[in-house]
């Protein structure tokens, strides 16, 4: 399965979690369809049009999001609600205790993984990613 790890990336970005997260969608069996939220750009300075275009098309030939919304960010938002507009598989992951905007917390249909600690999120979200490939 072709999974888009969306996360902060200009914003409350947490590359340390990014790079958990793209363990967890790996050790699960699935391929990362977005490895550039996992390291910094090397190449020329990307457009806002090439990474609209990138990430749109990114979600749309993707079969599921995984998404760290545990702090705000209008391109984690965009990403999630392209795909809930095309009907894939949405996994949001966040901070016990973070506040999400309702209308967030109201889409369904979703799949919602809080944690406490890494070591949660990342086994969290393995099993969740492990029991969709044997379904």
């Amino acid at each position: 399965m072709r999974v888009y790890l969306s996360v902060p990336i200009v914003v409350n970005r947490n590359a340390r979690r990014a790079r958990l997260m793209a363990r967890a969608i790996l050790d699960a069996g699935h391929e990362v369809s977005s490895p550039w939220v996992l390291e910094p750009s090397r190449g020329a300075p990307t457009t806002a049009q090439n990474v609209f275009a990138r990430d749109k098309h990114g979600v749309e030939t993707s079969d599921a999001i995984v998404a760290d919304v545990s702090s705000p960010s209008t391109g984690v938002g965009m990403e999630v609600m392209a795909a809930y507009t095309l009907g894939k598989r949405i996994i949001v992951v966040l901070a016990r205790g973070s506040v999400v905007s309702r209308m967030l917390a109201q889409m369904e249909p979703k799949e919602t993984i809080e944690f406490d600690s890494e070591e949660e999120l990342y086994n969290g979200l393995r099993v969740a990613l492990e029991t969709a490939q044997h379904s």
